[in-house]
């Protein structure tokens, strides 16, 4: 399974002053550090010790560290098997990884693997951090340097940096000018590798040397010889950059940058594919309006085990049927979803008896398609894809960057969104004029290509897309009214011709413009993609909860099968794939059905604890995830899911459910107590089925919609846009109008709040006022709910008020609902339906559109008798002052208790059995990270019931 490897057992002299020492196993190669294993016999007492005292010995000959050693327990069984092949093929292992900074994988316990997961974890763990790090440095420092003679050249000739900055579709600013001598270094580190591979091309000392005159023209001629070989993605805009300045600043940023190659080279880094990516990401300037978060390695990894162990039919030993894949990234950023999947292809070749680095040619000429607007993340990609098997080489790459905005005949392009209607784009290698660039305007055909990228020609199809859209307006001051196309300083009219095109392009799909980009590339996704082929998605947790993701939620539910949906039950950052995106981010992948396939309407729902923090761990996390399986359902009640353990820690929880409800949502995500859950679904189907209870009871449960109707958005009320009749002021004593507007999280503790704005009619307006204040009432539902300071769920006002963006008004034909809608809301089992209804993209905040309100369950006021109604307004009237805690202390808070007890059993009747279920039920809720979204909370005990 390691073909590359020297695989050396129970050998002398293979360490460095100690040459009697006799490792159990060292694996060596000349390109990763080497690795140890020990191994005993379960329960193995010694191993461990026996393990670390391996760590930071090196090894005889090349002298190299030992950063890591595995500890590995043997099953008993395998002392008398009669096949022992055989036997160790399908045995499991326990083991654990100790690293020489003295951390331990699994921080207790042991994992449980094959020999299969064995490899892998080798291939992982042999990556030379030391070497990493070193590189790292190096690559830094020289940039930096070469930076700063770039910054003198914008002081003394401004329009070259600007002309470098176009290049690079960017501003000129220093950080796009750290790009740009990253680009050039990263020429420079895979110049070395060129210049061994290739007949004539000279070595990087004879071009850039210290004896050498000229280094611009000496290195623009070398990089011009070697486009003629190929390389286009790594070296075209690279060359451009160098071609820009003039001799002098060209040869001091060539020197420096040439210093750093080597010694990035001599750092023995050459196999850190994602080195440069990662460094890439300091960069990127334009950040805020393409959206181009980076997928963290460790995530990338995780998606791309799930997606391909979707692929059905897949001999992954045979080399020739794998070179005929063909795997898309349209978004494709810096590469790291590509390299991921390339990553995780070679592993599997390899585990099946076959040589990876066989595989590069037909994988960077054929396999995989990489597509942005960034000519320097295309440069990235190639770089990242080429630099895995550096010694092979190629003669083409599917690497393309795609026209974006204002084209030359006038017309507008919006990137890999025009493939939409088409299977052919004309795209450019960069985005710079080839005649200005070289003098000869013959080169323009080999700068340009015609793409053919097919409808249904792909068998795996990954993104981490851009989630910007044209509904949020980022800064209307300069400029910006379309967000999702303000990249490379478009202009007005240029955002304006691109939102238009994207609406053409993306008819009849599941694109919606509140949900952004993201839903226009999970359409292009799915067009793309062969039927039995598998998309492979990082999407805003929205998608699969938000109103604006319907169309995309309905595209799975009637298209796919095998549907899992991964999210991670963490707060703040750890809620997300991507590096930065500051919201909770979930992983979708399905297969496509074929025509005859029978529609599933479930998925698989992984609830992560937390974000992998390496590679290694997402091994051991998918590994354990996919060995689960998910037998627990939503509907089974509140007993929890399939829980997957990373040595002691839990892993995750998993549950099936169903997808069918693609208007409402899919909510059985980001979870740390599936539990939860089971009893919030049961309860939106009229069970109260509470946590340790084994059986459930009736409760009458509808929705809103069936009971009352919702308040009118708040821009019809005030906005020119929509010539509403009123304007806001100050709160007066005795308003004809009052309004609750806003959110003050301090006033707003008690279920009777006071409207703190006034509207007034505008001129001309009097009948349109009138109709829209018919539709106000006492009582408004929270649309965006901050758990961790907010208190209601719905709060009152003793007239009729209002509702602003925030408190829209919910409105029944029995003014007696009013107070019994407000008690429901806000006990314990109000708060749970609200969350479970609401979309939980960010940290301790969930949010509730007016149009979905409708369907959000409440108790079924209806079934409710007089006598109950009248009790509930006696109730209202004596919690009305009653101050409550911030939701997410609704466990630890008197008052919430006390207002369950008379919800619970003064109300609805039931008994103190059911109470203290309730009661259980909000320390559990309390405990899910949406709710405190990593807020300390106080110990609690079960005497909260009393």
């Amino acid at each position: 399974m390691l073909p590359t490897c020297d695989v050396i057992y129970e050998n002398t002299g293979v360490i460095v002053d100690n040459s009697a020492l006799q490792p159990d196993i060292l694996i060596n190669a000349h390109d990763r550090a080497p690795v140890i294993i020990e191994g005993e016999y379960f329960p193995g007492s010694t191993v461990e010790n026996d393990a670390r005292t391996r760590l930071g010995l090196r090894t005889a000959g090349d002298s190299r560290v030992i950063e890591s050693v595995i500890a590995l327990r043997y099953p008993q069984e395998l002392r008398t098997s009669s096949d022992l092949d055989a036997a160790t093929r399908t045995a499991q292992f326990s083991y654990a990884v100790h690293y020489e900074n003295g951390d331990r994988f699994p921080v207790s316990g042991w994992l449980e693997g094959s020999c299969e997961d064995i490899a892998d974890m080798v291939r992982l763990i042999s990556v030379p951090q030391r070497a990493v790090e070193a590189a790292s440095n190096h690559l830094e420092t020289g940039i930096e340097i070469a930076t700063g003679t770039l910054n003198r050249v914008a002081q003394q000739r401004p329009y070259v940096t600007l002309e470098i900055a176009k290049l690079l579709g960017l501003s000129d600013v220093l950080q796009t000018r750290r790009m740009a001598c990253a680009i050039v270094a990263n020429a420079m580190i895979f110049h070395n590798r060129v210049a061994g591979m290739h007949p004539g091309v000279k070595q990087v000392d004879q071009v850039a040397g210290p004896e050498v005159e000229n280094p611009r023209d000496e290195v623009l001629a070398a990089w011009r010889q070697i486009l003629e070989i190929n390389y286009w993605p790594i070296f075209a805009i690279a060359r451009d950059i160098i071609f820009q300045l003039d001799v002098e600043a060209a040869a001091a940023i060539l020197r420096t940058l040439r210093d750093t190659a080597q010694r990035v080279i001599a750092s023995g880094a050459n196999i850190a594919h994602d080195l440069t990516g990662r460094m890439f990401q300091r960069l990127i300037a334009d950040r805020k309006y393409l959206a181009t978060f980076y997928t963290l390695p460790s995530s990338a990894a995780l998606l791309a085990r799930v997606a391909l162990s979707k692929l059905e039919g897949i001999d992954w030993s045979d080399a020739d049927a794998l070179s005929k894949l063909t795997i898309g990234d349209f978004a494709c950023g810096t590469g790291a979803l590509l390299a991921a999947v390339y990553e995780q292809i070679s592993t599997r070749h390899e585990n099946a008896g076959g040589r990876a680095e066989d595989l590069h040619k037909a994988m960077i000429e054929d396999v995989l398609y990489g597509c942005d607007v960034m000519p320097s993340a295309i440069h990235i990609t190639g770089a990242t894809l080429s630099g895995m098997f550096p010694s092979v080489r190629f003669d083409g790459s599917r690497l393309y960057t795609m026209p974006y905005g204002r084209q030359r005949d006038g017309t507008v392009s919006i990137g890999s969104l025009e493939l939409l209607q088409s299977s052919s784009i004309m795209t450019l290698f960069n985005t710079s004029d080839p005649a200005l660039r070289t003098g000869s305007a013959g080169e323009e055909t080999s700068a340009q290509v015609t793409v053919e990228i097919p409808d249904e020609g792909f068998d795996l199809v990954v993104m981490n897309p851009p989630f910007t859209s044209n509904t949020k307006h980022y800064d209307s001051r300069v400029g910006v009214r379309n967000a999702a196309f303000a990249a490379f300083n478009a202009t007005h009219e240029e955002q304006k011709s691109m939102s238009q095109r994207l609406r053409e392009k993306t008819a009849d799909t599941c694109y919606h413009g509140h949900a952004g980009l993201g839903s226009a590339f999970s359409a292009l996704g799915h067009i793309k993609l062969k039927p039995g082929g598998v998309l492979a998605l990082v999407l805003p947790f929205s998608a699969i909860n938000g109103p604006s993701w319907t169309k995309f939620r309905r595209l799975i539910d009637a298209k796919y099968e095998d549907v899992s949906i991964v999210s991670i039950a963490g707060v703040r950052d750890g809620m997300s794939f991507s590096s930065d995106t500051g919201m909770a981010e979930c992983l979708v992948v399905a297969r496509k059905r074929g025509n005859k396939a029978a529609r599933a309407n479930r998925a698989a729902f992984v609830s992560l604890s937390s974000r992998p923090n390496d590679v290694s761990q997402s091994l051991a996390v998918s590994k354990s995830l996919a060995k689960t399986g998910v037998d627990r359902q939503l509907e089974d009640g509140p007993f929890g899911g399939e829980v997957s353990y990373c040595g002691d820690a839990v892993a995750g929880e998993a549950l099936d459910a169903p997808i069918h409800q693609v208007e409402v949502g899919w909510a059985a995500a980001r979870l740390r107590d599936a539990s939860v859950a089971q009893t919030a679904y049961a309860l939106s189907n009229g069970h109260l089925w509470l946590p340790a209870q084994p059986t459930p009871i009736s409760i009458p449960i509808t929705t809103i919609g069936e009971i009352g109707t919702r308040g009118l958005d708040s821009q019809l009320f005030i906005s020119d846009s929509h010539s509403g009749p009123f304007e806001k002021s100050p709160p007066a004593i005795a308003a004809s109008y009052p309004a609750l507007w806003n959110h003050n999280a301090r006033s707003e503790n008690r279920m009777i709040c006071q409207p703190d704005s006034q509207l007034r009619v505008r001129r001309g307006m009097e009948t349109k006022a009138a109709e829209l204040w018919a539709t106000t009432s006492r009582c408004h539902l929270n649309s965006e709910f901050t758990f961790g300071s907010q208190a209601l769920t719905v709060a009152f006002t003793d007239e009729r008020s209002a509702g602003g963006r925030v408190w829209p008004n919910i409105k029944f034909k029995d003014d007696r609902y009013d107070f019994l809608f407000t008690l429901w809301s806000n006990c314990t089992l109000g708060l749970v339906s609200y969350w479970w209804h609401s979309n939980r993209q960010q940290s301790s905040k969930a949010t509730l559109k007016i149009t979905v309100a409708p369907s959000m369950p409440t108790l079924d006021l209806r079934k409710i008798s007089d006598e109950q109604l009248a009790d509930a307004e006696r109730i209202f009237r004596e919690f009305r002052h009653t101050k409550l805690l911030p939701a997410y202390r609704a466990d630890v808070d008197p008052n919430r208790n006390s207002l369950d007890r008379a919800v619970i059993l003064e109300l609805l009747g039931f008994d103190q059995e059911t109470l203290e279920g309730v009661r259980l039920l909000a320390r559990k809720w309390c405990a899910e990270p949406s709710v405190h979204g990593g807020k300390a909370r106080p110990e609690v005990s079960g005497a909260s019931v009393n």
